[in-house]
């Protein structure tokens, strides 16, 4: 069974019935039932679908409360001439954010439906330009689910939402891909996740309406490879100051819950210990954060093999979910998301995200992490070869370097699992108010200490780099 599309009953309940009344009305859902309004019933209204509707929570991700909209008995549409009709089922994906919230800019779905747009239209820019590469080289489409209505009327559901499409296809929750058949479908699947990856860090975000999108650091980047100041924080300095924000409010909303419980004490001196340590993890990080490469572009924010849908049979990803943290920023953050399953125990212990464990890679297709590097910078090199004289192309993007890569791979995964230390952080802040989103919220969150004693370890077995010379290039450790 697939797993990372299994679903289980609703459990945080949404309306159904102003749901289906606000759904009625979106021209791109009855676009998609019935092919316009003039192939709709005449009955045809909130009630209509409601009547029809089947609502499912799937049992995986901790974040945002994603649904499975079931609308059965729709008819196709009907073409002129032709008396047949077939009902059928179509389903769609609903992804809201949680009731309660610890941030303003935390689970940010409209920024998730804005980049699922942007990339919807540069896809179709691509098809109706022909653009297609050689054979040896990649296809520059990400693929993703079409994004059909977004609702920021918090009075429909409780909170604002959005709906899209449902891709069936097959979700790896477990990367070592064990329901493959042979050591080359697993090769070939991670290739093509490394490529969509690259695909991503190659957009050409000021030609798709992403010229505003993101964070600090964009203004003056055409015709400038570099940072646009000296004096600019790069990304990751941008995210640890944001990190500790909503770590913060995250501590003041888990300390109210906490004084309401038998144990608070407990619980309390735990926590604060915890806060203390990633607090000196961020420190430790900032003081690096001002010399690392700080490469510009999309960012998908939370690549991983989980995240992908890949073809019924076919190792290709055929859709990348969940940009919620999409931004604009340094793609090697992203490339270091996917490289932390190397240092994650493996599904059986609990963890909610699965990584290799101790599994031995080889001869298994599952690219070392060194592949993984290598892989990415050959990929980004094709992209760079097919620029041609796209002056802003080439003044805004450089190829990935291998030895840059590998000098400050460590830094990037202390910093990603720093990031994951305080997502978890936010999953035990929710399961205190019993918002959490997932069936596996409660022990995702009792995991916060391992998490960080981590993130303390790999900080010091993969240290920044001090100066860049083959005798501080921690290949031996990759």
């Amino acid at each position: 069974a697939n797993s990372g599309q299994r679903t289980t009953p609703v459990r945080s309940p949404i309306d159904a019935a102003s749901l289906s009344s606000w759904m009625a009305l979106q021209t791109a859902l009855v676009d998609l039932f019935f092919g316009g309004i003039r192939w709709a019933p005449e009955t045809f209204d909130g009630n209509w679908l409601q009547s029809r509707l089947e609502i499912d929570q799937f049992g995986f991700g901790q974040s945002n409360p994603t649904y499975l909209l079931a609308i059965r008995g729709i008819s196709s549409r009907k073409i002129p001439g032709d008396d047949q009709s077939k009902d059928h089922v179509v389903k769609l994906v609903l992804r809201r954010k949680p009731y309660q919230i610890a941030h303003p800019t935390s689970h940010a779905i409209h920024r998730e439906y804005r980049v699922l747009e942007s990339l919807m239209n540069y896809n179709r820019q691509l098809q109706n330009e022909k653009e297609v590469l050689e054979s040896s080289e990649v296809e520059k489409a990400v693929p993703i689910p079409t994004p059909y209505a977004y609702c920021k009327d918090t009075s429909v559901i409780g909170a604002e939402f959005y709906i899209m499409e449902f891709v069936e296809g097959r979700i790896f929750v477990d990367p070592r891909m064990k329901s493959l058949e042979n050591p080359r479908e697993r090769m070939e699947a991670f290739n093509d996740a490394i490529r969509v990856l690259v695909n991503i860090h190659n957009v050409p975000w000021w030609d798709v309406g992403l010229e505003n999108y993101g964070g600090r650091g964009r203004a003056g980047r055409i015709g400038n490879s570099g940072p646009p100041s000296d004096n600019s924080p790069t990304y990751v300095q941008r995210q640890l100051q944001r990190l500790l924000q909503v770590k913060s409010k995250q501590s003041q909303l888990m300390r109210k819950t906490n004084s309401k419980t038998d144990n608070k004490e407990q619980k309390s001196d735990v926590m604060q210990r915890i806060e203390k340590s990633l607090d000196e993890i961020a420190k430790i990080l900032s003081e690096h954060a001002t010399k690392c490469p700080n490469p510009f572009g999309l960012l998908h924010g939370d690549y991983k093999i989980d995240n992908l849908i890949f073809h019924p049979t076919k190792p290709k990803v055929i859709a990348v979910l969940d940009w919620e943290l999409s931004t604009m920023g340094d793609g090697f953050c992203d490339v270091a998301n996917l490289c932390m399953m190397y240092f994650m125990p493996d599904i059986e212990k609990g963890w909610g995200v699965a990584g290799l464990g101790d599994m031995d890679v080889q001869e298994t297709g599952i690219p070392s992490r060194m592949d993984v590097l290598s892989t990415y910078c050959d990929f980004d090199q094709i992209h760079y070869k097919t620029l041609g004289n796209n002056h802003n192309q080439l003044c805004a993007k450089q190829s990935a370097d291998l030895y840059i890569a590998k000098a400050w791979s460590g830094f990037y995964l202390s910093f990603l699992f720093f990031k994951n230390c305080v997502i978890v952080h936010g999953v035990a802040q929710r399961a205190s108010l019993g918002v959490a989103s997932s069936a596996m919220a409660d022990r995702v969150a009792n995991l916060l200490p391992e998490m960080v004693r981590l993130t303390w370890k790999i900080l010091g077995d993969f240290p920044p780099p001090s100066k860049l010379n083959d005798e501080n290039l921690p290949s031996c450790k990759l």
